[in-house]
């Protein structure tokens, strides 16, 4: 989704002005942090995903849903999924709220009306986009904006705003930019001139990981990416991410994607296609 950007343009693909598709995950995988210039609305009939967002994990399972403001920092680690995404930009919402890009949303109320009433319209906007029956447009605008006053007037949190650190968000970036080189929290400090204690306070409030921890996911997230994507030896993917110590990399790699790196290139060679001999 997110392999060397962090910051993501909404492409729209519907009628209504907004980006939606249905995903289907069969495997376990992390997006490490990165955040959209849109409201992002992900809605699971089927799996699990965890999200951390504002510090805190949110996780989001079977009929249920999160909103993700716009510009917020957040990661996800997903095990097998069904998901329906719909990604809003602010000019579409804009008309009906002043200054969307500043509202947080109340996540995980499962028990509230509002949840329940949003989950019903999220429901049948997701199935009016897929299905396209007639005046199909006419429906799912109408489900569209029902679900926006919803989220705007009785799921929205009135204690938070969004609050953007841009220093956060250069130093994801130079972190993926950088992740095959040998970083430590006394690096990044002196790059971006702060004391190595407060730069890892300030990483942890932030994000709700350690920094140390947050460079690891990176690295084998692109530890992943090569074994699906190449043909590289594993040992040399290893040296080439950074992974000093290939015993910690395989324990925290099964961990995160549930399948030692051998097994990820195992199951790689064995659905490529065969070639036909003539």
């Amino acid at each position: 989704m997110m392999d060397n950007l962090h910051h993501e343009n909404v492409v729209v693909n519907t009628s209504i002005g907004i980006r939606f598709w249905r995903s289907e995950v069969s495997t376990r995988g992390y997006v490490p942090f990165h955040w959209h210039s849109s409201i992002e609305l992900n809605y699971v009939p089927k799996g699990r995903l965890d999200y951390t967002i504002n510090g805190q994990t949110v996780t989001v399972t079977k009929n249920q849903f999160i909103v993700i403001p716009s510009g917020v920092v957040h990661a996800v680690a997903n095990q097998p999924n069904i998901g329906y995404v719909f990604q809003i930009p602010l000019r579409v919402i804009e008309p009906y709220i002043d200054h969307p890009e500043r509202v947080s949303f109340i996540n995980n109320q499962v028990a509230s009306p509002a949840y329940a009433t949003a989950l019903t319209l999220i429901k049948r906007l997701g199935t009016l986009l897929i299905k396209q029956p007639p005046a199909f447009r006419f429906d799912s605008q109408i489900a569209f904006v029902s679900l926006l006053k919803v989220l705007f007037t009785e799921l929205r949190d009135p204690d938070r705003q969004v609050a953007n650190s841009d220093s956060v968000k250069q130093l994801l970036i130079f972190i993926n930019d950088h992740s095959t080189e040998p970083l430590s929290v006394a690096a990044l400090a002196r790059e971006f001139g702060y004391n190595p204690n407060y730069l890892s306070r300030r990483f942890k409030q932030q994000v709700g990981i350690s920094l140390i921890h947050y460079i690891y996911l990176v690295k084998l997230n692109h530890l992943y990416n090569d074994l699906v994507n190449t043909d590289t030896d594993i040992r040399q993917l290893f040296q080439k991410n950074g992974l000093t110590n290939p015993r910690t990399a395989r324990k925290f790699f099964r961990e995160m994607f549930g399948r030692l790196p051998s097994e990820v290139r195992q199951q790689k060679n064995s659905t490529r296609p065969t070639e036909k001999q003539p």
